[in-house]
This record gives structure tokens, sequence and C-alpha cells, in this order.
């Protein structure tokens, strides 16, 4: 042969390799002058066929829907593997080149000329779905893959594969799934052999016009082909040690293929599959290790961009299920594993952020994405999205109603009432009660919650009544109905505590205590109910013996928990048995997992510096413990005398540095999504050292120009944005009311946050130029130059309460966003005032006025504006004949906080001492029918400023007077003998 010839044939070589047909049949052509006839009538057919195949308009989608569906047919598995498209209906191209090709064996042919007809013969065969034919033709071929080849050096190897392909199907049309096995893990190996096993497995051919929209690729891509049928007859054989590797094997291979979008919804469903046996292995029980969680959270990084490959914003009437499956798929396994650390959970976040953009007002996203931001810690942006979830699901709800009436008229069944992305009744519910904890507990937005409850329980009655038999609806959960009934108890207990009208008091106590005892009838095990219930009694009713009971229930359903055991404790220093008390305590912190570290502090007293190897618990059960120990040391104070709390003090700041310290050292606004998602970098659908990185650059954006909700919630809760409110006294938490009107049974005449959302335009920022979340008072933020190290947390507590680090904004025009590390910061500076103020009264008990004095001082630098620390300074100086001084604390407090008993109880005794005690008197009597109505000291107070008065009247009014006296100070005495060692409002907080 010529070496014109051999440079002609590595040119049709290479041009079949590639897939320019064109070009290959006219090279061939070419060669037909110098060339048997055989050989160039095979590649003209072959390019011919390969061209027809090109121009045929297909969708994946519709022909690959059914496709990894697996099932169970008489006790054997059995997976769909739809067969690669066919072209029968045009068997006049197919008999054509049928004829053409058998007409070579009229001439001589080598052994290469007559494996390749035969090959493209059989394929011929294959795409007009004649397998018997197909069969026979390819049955004489040899199995393994030829090393010399003359014509076709490289093109032979695609030749075999498909030869291999085809025998293997025909061996599936047959029912013989092991023989096709076999063939198919054959075929793979000679190929991997041939190439490497390092060497690009799938390379799709002639089809790069298309192949991004997927309507003109190439009906068999023979490797893909053998990679993907060698899975799933793997799964059908039911070779559990090898079908989940042979699965991942194909979507690793996948995965660098050139154009990325190619097979993309054949690959979606097998992803799917794959990712369904990885949460088949979790479900048995099994610990997920850190390989498996991070198997699984690419698993779902790779399916969403697979989605986003394959649909596009979807239309106002279309619903893409697959996206809707793999929103709750997400959720779910995000769970399994345990990614519950902040890193995960932004993950998890920027993947329900993608999601928005592939669904129309989806309520089943925003559901997930309340569930996230929970978790995550950002409040504000929860409640954000529980309000657009509430107007979403009310717009829903107005269908499913019509749809249940029209069920139970005709006596149907309700099948396609809740299909599609219509949310079901009992996650409309078990969101409310989501949503009503995270108002009411994190946002302390008593009115927003009582609404929230109130819709899910005129819900519950209206499905009831439509459709009493339940013919459309299940049976709402009693778990369900205790979470509700228990919301709305606790709403109306704060409500209680909060309304200064001794009626309305009354009115809400009464609700609560309704409320609460229901949820404990419906769920009998739920610790937050006969938490809340104990509470509900101590605080409104003090009725010590009910409490008692209902926090000893409580702690028998979760003993890990720690404030039923605080509360109990309290309770029992109410009864004046601090021995009991203390026993409570010390029980309840052994069951920590921060007692090993206060066990090391307390045995290190000696030490300035405490140092621990202690596993250190979570900050929220850190609080908790925190809480329980400086109620401990109140306890100790009272049975040993506060010379015994002055001495604990040491311990209880070293405590304080190790669960506040991560708080005041974490940076500002980690929390906040909207700047997690800004500085980190935007979502990586494959790994650098996993996947090609074409496969990270995503498809064309598909996403139409047509407003949603959905989209605008999006845009609201990830974009960088401002928020601003007006100051009122302290500053109320930011909340985006979820209805209009107000609340029933709620006081209208509460005040109501604001909210002024600003976003700025996007782009990207270094870290050094990224701009900041704008104050209201830009010229009032604090100062960021005497941040304290951590180890200030335990050398000096006096200069750790020093300044900044603790403060965070100085301005009081600006309310914080409402997030975990803001709530938690607050709690730190609470704390810290606390412990000052339980050291000055020690200081205070023992005479020792001037370190007591210190200590408030300490107090107020931590808070200048507590309340709390305002009034026992003012009655340091009361005691000192400074009223001057003194009546100006007070003044503050109550401006501070209104309802502050101890600064208006003073108030009122300055009044009296200034000879003004009409006043005093007036004073008095609002704060007793105020939060006053359970102080011992205003009602003490109140009697004696009646009997003074009553002496300057005459019968019968001296009589009356002296007579309510006496009833006020017998009220007072009750009261101090049922009083605990630190109020019980401290477990509100």
């Amino acid at each position: 042969m010529s070496s014109r010839h051999q440079s002609a044939l590595r040119e049709i070589d290479a041009a079949r390799c590639v897939g320019n047909w064109k070009l290959a049949s006219s090279l061939a052509a070419k060669l037909a002058k110098h060339e048997t006839f055989a050989f160039t009538t095979i590649v003209s057919c072959e390019a011919e066929l390969e061209e027809y195949l090109l121009a045929v308009e297909w969708d994946p989608q519709e022909h690959w829907k059914d496709d990894c569906a697996v099932y169970k047919v008489e006790g054997r598995t059995v997976v769909t593997a739809c067969y690669p498209m066919n072209i029968a209906s045009s068997s006049e191209k197919l008999g054509l080149l049928e004829r053409r090709l058998l007409k070579t064996a009229k001439h001589t042919m080598t052994s290469e000329e007559e494996y390749q007809r035969n090959v493209v013969l059989a394929k011929v065969y294959f795409y007009g779905s004649n397998f018997e034919k197909c069969r026979e033709t390819i049955e004489p071929l040899s199995t393994a893959m030829s090393k010399t080849c003359a014509l076709s050096p490289s093109y032979t190897t695609q030749l075999f594969m498909a030869q291999m392909v085809m025998r293997g199907i025909c061996l599936e049309v047959q029912g013989d799934i092991s023989e096709a096995y076999s063939t198919y893990e054959a075929a793979v190996r000679a190929y991997k052999d041939k190439l490497s096993g390092q060497a690009a497995m799938v390379v799709p051919r002639g089809s790069e016009p298309g192949a991004e929209r997927g309507q003109h690729e190439e009906l068999v891509n023979w490797a893909e082909e053998a990679l993907y049928r060698r899975a799933t007859m793997s799964l059908a054989l039911n070779d559990k040690a090898t079908n989940i590797r042979k699965l991942e094997s194909y979507i690793n291979a996948m995965d660098s293929v050139t154009p990325p979008a190619f097979r993309a919804f054949r690959r979606l469903r097998a992803n799917r599959l794959y990712m369904q046996l990885m949460r088949q292995s979790l479900d048995s029980g099994t610990a997920p290790s850190a390989e498996m969680k991070r198997a699984v959270m690419l698993g779902h990084r790779r399916q969403l961009w697979l989605l986003k490959a394959t649909y596009a914003f979807p239309r106002a009437d279309e619903v893409h299920e697959e996206v809707l499956s793999e929103v709750d798929s997400v959720a779910r396994d995000w769970g399994l594993v345990r990614a519950f650390a902040r890193a995960d959970c932004l993950q998890l976040l920027e993947i329900l952020y993608e999601f928005v953009c592939l669904t129309f007002n989806s309520p089943r996203v925003l559901r997930h994405l309340i569930h996230a931001l929970i978790r995550f810690g950002d409040y504000h942006e929860a409640a954000l999205a529980l309000g657009t979830y509430r107007e979403l699901v009310e717009r829903q709800l107005e269908g499913v109603k019509k749809a249940i009436d029209a069920a139970v008229r005709e006596g149907t069944g309700g099948a396609n009432v809740f299909a599609g992305d219509v949310e079901s009744i009992n996650h409309v519910l078990r969101t409310a009660a989501v949503g009503a904890r995270l108002l009411l507990v994190h946002l302390e937005n008593v009115h927003e919650c009582l609404a929230l409850v109130h819709f899910a329980d005129s819900l519950i009655s209206d499905i009831e009544k439509r459709d009493p038999e339940r013919l459309v609806t299940p049976a709402v959960p009693q778990a369900v109905r205790a979470q509700i009934a228990l919301w709305k108890g606790a709403a109306h207990s704060r409500l209680a505590q909060k309304s200064r009208d001794p009626g309305n008091r009354a009115d809400h106590h009464n609700a609560a205590l309704q409320h609460l005892r229901e949820a404990t009838a419906l769920g009998p095990r739920l610790y937050d109910a006969h938490y809340y219930l104990a509470l509900e009694y101590a605080l409104g009713a003090l009725d010590i013996p009910a409490a008692t009971a209902a926090a000893k229930q409580a702690a028998a359903l979760d003993s890990h928990r720690l404030e039923a055991w605080h509360l109990l404790a309290l309770l029992y220093t109410a009864r004046k048995d601090y021995e009991k008390a203390l026993q409570i305590c010390e029980v309840a912190m052994r069951q920590s997992d921060w007692w090993d570290v206060y066990s090391e502090i307390k045995n290190d007293a000696d030490s300035q510096r405490p140092q621990t190897s202690a596993h250190m618990g979570s900050i929220e059960t850190g609080i908790d413990f925190f809480k329980l120990a400086m109620t401990h040391t109140a306890i100790e104070g009272r049975r040993r005398g506060f010379d015994a709390s002055i001495e604990a003090q040491p311990r209880l700041f070293a405590l304080y540095g190790y669960v506040y310290g991560p708080v005041v050292a974490a940076a500002e606004d980690s929390d906040d999504v909207s700047t997690a998602l800004e500085t980190s970098s935007s979502i990586d659908m494959l790994a650098t050292d996993e996947l090609h990185t074409a496969s990270r650059r995503g498809p064309p954006s598909q996403a139409s120009g047509r407003r949603s909700l959905a989209r605008s919630l999006a845009r609201s809760v990830f974009s960088k944005h401002a928020r601003h409110v007006s100051h009122d006294g302290r500053p109320p938490l930011p909340f985006t009311p979820l209805h209009g009107g107000t609340a029933p049974d709620t006081d209208p005449a509460a005040p109501k946050a604001t909210v002024d959302t600003a976003p700025t335009s996007s782009g990207s920022h270094s870290a050094q130029e990224r701009p900041k979340r704008q104050r209201s008072m830009p010229h009032l933020r604090p100062s960021t130059q005497d941040k304290l190290s951590s180890d200030a947390l335990f050398d000096d507590p006096g200069r750790l309460v020093g300044r900044a680090s603790i403060h965070g904004s100085g301005s009081v025009y600006y309310t914080p966003v409402a997030t975990r590390q803001r709530y938690q910061r607050a709690q730190a500076k609470n704390a810290l005032c606390s412990l000052w103020l339980s050291t000055a009264a020690a200081f205070v008990a023992l005479q020792r006025l001037d370190e007591a004095t210190h200590a408030v001082t300490e107090a107020l630098a931590v808070s200048p504006q507590s309340p709390a620390a305002l009034t026992m300074r003012g009655q340091l100086e009361l005691a000192r004949g400074q009223q001057q001084a003194a009546l100006s604390d007070f003044h503050e407090a109550v401006a501070l906080e209104a309802n502050n008993v101890r600064a208006s109880v003073a108030l009122a005794r300055i009044e009296h001492e200034l000879g003004r005690r009409d006043e005093a008197l007036a004073l008095l009597k609002t704060v007793s029918r105020a939060q006053g109505w359970s102080d011992p000291e205003a009602w003490l107070w109140l009697g004696r400023l009646e009997r003074e008065l009553a002496l300057e009247h005459a019968e019968p009014a001296r009589a009356q007077m002296l007579r309510r006296a006496l009833e006020f100070t017998a009220y007072a005495l009750d009261l101090e003998c049922s009083q605990p060692v630190v109020s019980f409002s401290v477990l509100w907080v």
C-alpha cells in the first residue's frame, strides 16, 4: 500500500473517530478510485447512517423519563434501562443502506473489512429495532478486541464497543441479564485496557452545535451506553457489593465529558438512583462516615447542576416533579448525614436558593428554606420566608378547599387534590408549629405567633368541617395538634406576663392553662408542653404544687434539658427547701455535657487562668448550664451564707469565659446568611479534584424574566441589604408581619417594629472592599480598636466587662438583625451584667457597700442601660442618703423599662420619704395591678402607706383602710413565703 493510500486511510480513521462524517464520506469517495469497493462502501454507508441519525430530533426527557426505576417482580429486582432511541419508522432509508451493505458480499473482502461491514450492518438493524437480525449479524464476531488493524487502527475500538453493546442489548431482549452484564463488563474492561484507565471514557461525537440543549445528541454513544448498562444490569442482578460502585463509575466518567450537558437527563436519573442507594445504607442505622457525608453532599450538588442543565424556569402552570423531588431529598439527606455544621448549613442554603430559580412560587422550597435558616441561625430571614410561605399557602388553600368540597360531594378520592407542588395540610400545620416557635422563642413576636397558631387552628377546624369522614384528607396527627396548642398556650402565657391590666392578665392566664393542658393531653410525651405548663403555674398563679408536678414530668421526659431541672430547683427554693434544691441542681448539672468543664474549673479554683481539656458542649446548652450554675450559687448563699457566694464568683467568671468566649470572639454577622453567602464563593457544583472544570461552568441561563414571589424572596433573602427600625425603649427585633390586622386576644397597643430594606448593587468585593451593612446612624458605629483576645476571658474578668467586644453596636438608633449570634451576644452581655449584680447583692448582704458599688459599676460598664444595674446603684445611693442621685437612677430605669417593679417600688419609697404619700400610694397601686402583682415588697409598702393614711381619717373610712392595709400586709407575707431565690422569669429570657 502506497504512502498516499496510508495517509488517506489515517484521515478517514481520524474523521470517523471524531464524528466528522461529511469529511469521512468525501475521503472515502476519493479513495474509491484506488481502493477496494467494499471498504469505501462501508465507510460511505456508515457516514450516511450517522448523518441521518444526527438529524433526528428527539426528546431525551421523554425517552428516558422512566429510566433507573427500581421495582420488584416475583421477588427479583428489576431496573428500568430504556433501549436506545430507534428510527424504525424510517424503514425505507435503513432498507437502502442494508441493501448496499449486503452487496459488498459479492466482492472479495479482508477479515477486517468483513468485520466492519458486519458491525455497520448490525447498527442498521439495531436502529430499526430488528434485534433478531442484529444478533445473527454480530454472533460470529469475536468478543476480543483486535490488536492489529490496518484500515482503521483507532476507529476499530469504537466498532468493538458498538458490537459489544448491541450484543448485550440483544441478550437483554432475550432476558439473559447475567450474560448481558458479563458482556458489558468485558467491553468496559477491554476499552480501558486499550485507552488506559486514566483516559476519558466517553467522548460525544458530531453533536457540538446542539449538545448543550440535548435536542441533537447522538442517539447512542457506545462507551457511555456500555458504562450505563453495566451499572443497571449490576443492580438488576442485586449485586449489592458492586452495584453502587458500578453506578458511581458511570457517574464519575460522565462528569468529565465535553460538552458538560451531554446526556444530562439520563445522568440526572442515574444520579438520583445513586442517591437512593446511598440513602438506603444510611437508613439502615449505620452512622454516616465522613466519606459517606462528603459523597452525599457532592451527589446533591451534582444533581442540582444536572437539573439546571435540564430544566429552565417553569411557566406559571408548569411543575418540574424532578426538581421538587430533589428538594425533599436534599433536605432529608442533610439530616441523615448529620450535616449540621455552619459550613454544611450554608451549602444547603445555597442549594435551596438555586431551587428557587427552578420553581415557580414553590411553598415546598420555602418550607425547607425556613428550617435551614433557623438551623443556620438567621431568624430574621427565616421569618421573611415564613411570611412568604404563608401567603403562598393561603392562595393554594382556596383551591384545595374547593377541590375537597367537590371530592366529598362526588364521593371520589382526593388523589389529585394535593398533586404537584400543593402543600399537604399536615405540612402546612407542621410548618406553622415551627414558625410559631421561631416567632415566640427567637423573635419574641408574641402577636404574630398567636396569629399564626390561630390560622393553623382555624385551618384544622375548616378541613374537619368540610371532610368529616376523612375521605380526602387524612386525620391531623395528635402530635401536630399538641404543637399548635402548645405554642398557643405559650403565647398567651407570655402575654399574661406582659399585661398591665389585671382582667386582661387573668384572661390570658386562663387561656394559657387551657391550651397547655390540652397540649399535654394530646402529647403526653411532649417535653415543651409540660415545661411551659409548669412555668405558667409558677409565674401566672404561684401554684407551687401544680408547677412542681408538671416540672417533674418534663424532667422525666428529657433529663438532659436543663430548663425543667432549673425550674424544679427554683420551686423547691420557693418552699424554702434549699437542701433539696441544691441536690436537684447538682443532679441536673452532672447530666450536662458542660459538667466536666465546670468540675475542672472547681478543682483548679486557685488558678488565675483555668485550663481544661474536657469536651465542651454547644453554646446553647452552655447558656442553660451557666444560668443553673448561678442559681446554684445563689442557693448556696442562702444555705451556707453569702461568703460562699463570694467564694464561688471566680468559678462563675471562668465558666462565663468558656461558655460565652466563642460568642464574644466570633466575627460580627457570622449568622447573617446575606453576609455569609456574599463572602463565600459562588456555589461550585462539582469539586475541582473530582469533576472536570467544564462541568462547573454550567449551562447558559434559561431562567425567564417572569417575576415571581419566590424569586423576589430569594433576592430579599440572599442580597446585601440594610435594615433600619425606629428606637422605642428596648429595640424590638425586626420582623415583617405575616398577615394584616391584629391577632385575636392580643394587646393592640403593643409597639410594632418597622423594617425598611434597601438592596445594594451586587458584585464581587474583596474582604477589604466589601461594603458593610449600613446603619441608620453611621457615626455611632462601635470602635473596633479595643478588641480583646480570648485570654482576657480568663485573665481579668474586670477587663472583659471593659467595653467594645461585649457592647456590640453603640447606636441606640439601630436594631440588629435577629440572628442566633446577635441573640447570644445579647445574652452574653446580660449574663455578665447579672454576674456582677449577683456579686454586688452578696456584698450588700455582707454590708460591704464599697465593694458592692464597685461591682455595680462593673455591671454598668458592661450594660450601661441595664434597668437592674441602675436600680441597684440607686438603692446603694439611697442607703448612703443620696436621694437625688438615687431618684435619677430610678427614673432612668423606669424610662428604659416601664414595667420594672424594683425601680417603681424604690421610687414610691422616695416619694414617701419626701412626704408625698399620695403620689407614692398611686404609684404602688399601679405597680401592684401590673407586673408587681406578685411582688411582696410592693404589697408591703402598699399596706404600710394605707395604714399611715388610715390614721389621718375618721371612722368608718379608717376601719376600711386599716382592713385593706391588713389584707395587703398578709398577702405580702404569703408572697414572701413563696418567693424563689431567683425570679421564675429568668427562665423566660
